[in-house]
C-alpha cells in the first residue's frame, strides 16, 4: 500500500509537470501541392501608369498596410527611382475610409540600382531591396534597407563580394531571409538568418528553368517563387516554385493574366498578400506606345486544419476573383453544371476567411491547453485527497491492530494467571 500510494503521487506529479509544461503543436498553413499554381486564374486590382519614359516596375512588396513598389526609372546612377505605395485595406493607419488599391504615398528620394527585389520584415519595420546591379561599385553584393512607414532609405548591408542579389524573400515564421544571387553566383539560393548572415546555401539554379534570368521571389512555407524572365523570347509567362526541403525546382506552370494577343507583358514580382492569396505586378507595353503596369491577385489551393463545425459563421469575404481556387478546390475538367457551380459557390461561402480560420484554430489549441491544465489540476487535488484518505486508513487499520494485539496480549496473561492460581482468581 505504501509503495502504491507513493507511485500515483509522482506519477501524479511528472503528468501535472509535462502538461503545465505542454506547448501546443503549431499548425502551419501551407500551400496545398507542387501544383497549386496550375491553372489559376488572375484578377487585376490595380491598373497605373508608368511614369519614366524609360521606367519599369521592377519589384513588389506588401506590409500591414500597403502594397508597395520600386519603379526603376532608368538604368543610370543619377536618377532617383520612384517608390509608390497603394492603399492595401479600405482604411489607413488611423481608421480613415480610403479607396483600397488607391495611391496612398510616393517617394522619390535616392537611386536603388536595379531595385529588382523587396522583403517586407514586419518585427524591425523594415523593408529589404535587393539591387541586382552595383552601378555604383561601392554597392556589388549589397541590399538596401528602407523604412516601411516612411518609404526613406535606412542604410546599406554587405552580404558578399563575390555576387549580387537578385532576389530576397522574407520567412516570417522563422525569421530568416532567402536571397536568389546574379548569374555570377550562379543564381543560387542561400538562407540568411534576421542579421543578413549567410547559413545555409541551397544550390545553384543555373539554367534550371524556362527563360535566362529571373526575377523577384517571395517564400511561402517550404516554396520559393519566382517568374523566369521569358520577355522576348516568344513562349510566354511561367511561374518557377522550388521547395526548400528537397532543394529542387518542382513547378513551372505557365500563366495566363487574359491580356490581349500581341500585347508585351512582362511579370516582374510576386507576394503573398495572405495565405492562400498571391499579388503579382506586371508591366505591360501596349502597341499605341503606352506603358502601364497592372497588379493582379489569385487564391490557390491552401491546407488548413479542420474548424469545428458549430463556428460562428462570419461575413463575407470579398472574392478573389470568378475563378479563384480554395483550399479544397480541385483543377476542373471540363464544364460544370449550374447546380454544382452554386453548391461549390455556397460551400465557399460558408467557410470563414482563412486569417480568421488560423486564429480560431490557435483560440481553440490554447483553449484546449488550459482545459488540459485545469483537468489535471483538478486530478492532482482528487489524487493528494486520495492518498490522505488512503494514509488515514492505514492509520485506523495499524491502530486497530495494536488495539486486538493488546486484547489478545491480556487475554494470554489471564490464561496463565488462571493456570497458575486456579479457580482463586
Amino acid at each position: 500500500m505504501k509503495w502504491g500510494v507513493l507511485a500515483t503521487g509522482l506519477i501524479s506529479v511528472v503528468l501535472l509537470w509535462c502538461i503545465w509544461n505542454w506547448k501546443p503543436l503549431e499548425v502551419h498553413a501551407e500551400i496545398a501541392s507542387d501544383d497549386a499554381f496550375e491553372g489559376v486564374t488572375w484578377e487585376k486590382i490595380i491598373e497605373d501608369d508608368i511614369e519614366g519614359p524609360k521606367g519599369v516596375i521592377q519589384s513588389m512588396c506588401v506590409t500591414e498596410d500597403y502594397i508597395i513598389l520600386i519603379e526603376n526609372y532608368d538604368d543610370s546612377a543619377e536618377k532617383s527611382d520612384i517608390i509608390k505605395a497603394y492603399y492595401r485595406n479600405d482604411t489607413d493607419v488611423h481608421g480613415n475610409p480610403v479607396d483600397k488599391y488607391s495611391l496612398a504615398k510616393r517617394v522619390v528620394e535616392r537611386n536603388y540600382e536595379h531595385g529588382n527585389g523587396m522583403a517586407y520584415n514586419p518585427k524591425t519595420g523594415e523593408i529589404a531591396v535587393a539591387l541586382y546591379t552595383h552601378l555604383n561599385p561601392e554597392n556589388r553584393g549589397c541590399i538596401f534597407l528602407m523604412d516601411a512607414d516612411t518609404l526613406s532609405f535606412k542604410k546599406k548591408v554587405k552580404i558578399s563580394d563575390d555576387y549580387n542579389i537578385l532576389g530576397i524573400g522574407y520567412d516570417e515564421e522563422q525569421d530568416r531571409y532567402v536571397i536568389q544571387t546574379n548569374v555570377d553566383g550562379g543564381y543560387s539560393f542561400k538562407i540568411l538568418d534576421s542579421q543578413f548572415q549567410i547559413i545555409e546555401d541551397l544550390g545553384e539554379y543555373e539554367g534550371s528553368s524556362k527563360g535566362n534570368n529571373f526575377q523577384d521571389l517571395c517564400v511561402s512555407g517550404d516554396y520559393i517563387i519566382n517568374f523566369p524572365l521569358t520577355l522576348g523570347l516568344g513562349i510566354g509567362d511561367f511561374l518557377n516554385v522550388y521547395s526548400i526541403s528537397r532543394r529542387a525546382l518542382v513547378s513551372c506552370p505557365q500563366l495566363d493574366f487574359g491580356l490581349d494577343a500581341g500585347t508585351v507583358d512582362e511579370p516582374e514580382s510576386i507576394c503573398e498578400l495572405e495565405p492562400g492569396v498571391f499579388a503579382s505586378v506586371v508591366n505591360v507595353y501596349n502597341g499605341d506606345g503606352s506603358r502601364k503596369f497592372y497588379i493582379y491577385k489569385t487564391m490557390v489551393p491552401y491546407n488548413f486544419p479542420a474548424v469545428p463545425a458549430e463556428e460562428k459563421k462570419p461575413e463575407k469575404e470579398e472574392p478573389a476573383g470568378d475563378a479563384g481556387k480554395t483550399e479544397e478546390a480541385e483543377p476542373a475538367e471540363g464544364a460544370e453544371t449550374a447546380a454544382q457551380g452554386d453548391a461549390q459557390k455556397d460551400a465557399q461561402e460558408e467557410k470563414p476567411p482563412l486569417p480568421e480560420r488560423i486564429k480560431t484554430l490557435m483560440k481553440t489549441t490554447y483553449s484546449m491547453k488550459t482545459i488540459m491544465k485545469t483537468a489535471l489540476i483538478i486530478f492532482f487535488a482528487l489524487d493528494i485527497v486520495l492518498v490522505v484518505y488512503l494514509k488515514v486508513l492505514a492509520i485506523r487499520r495499524k491502530r486497530k491492530r495494536k488495539l486486538e494485539k493488546a486484547r489478545r496480549e491480556r487475554q494470554r496473561i489471564r490464561q496463565e494467571i488462571r493456570a497458575m492460581y486456579g479457580e482463586q482468581l
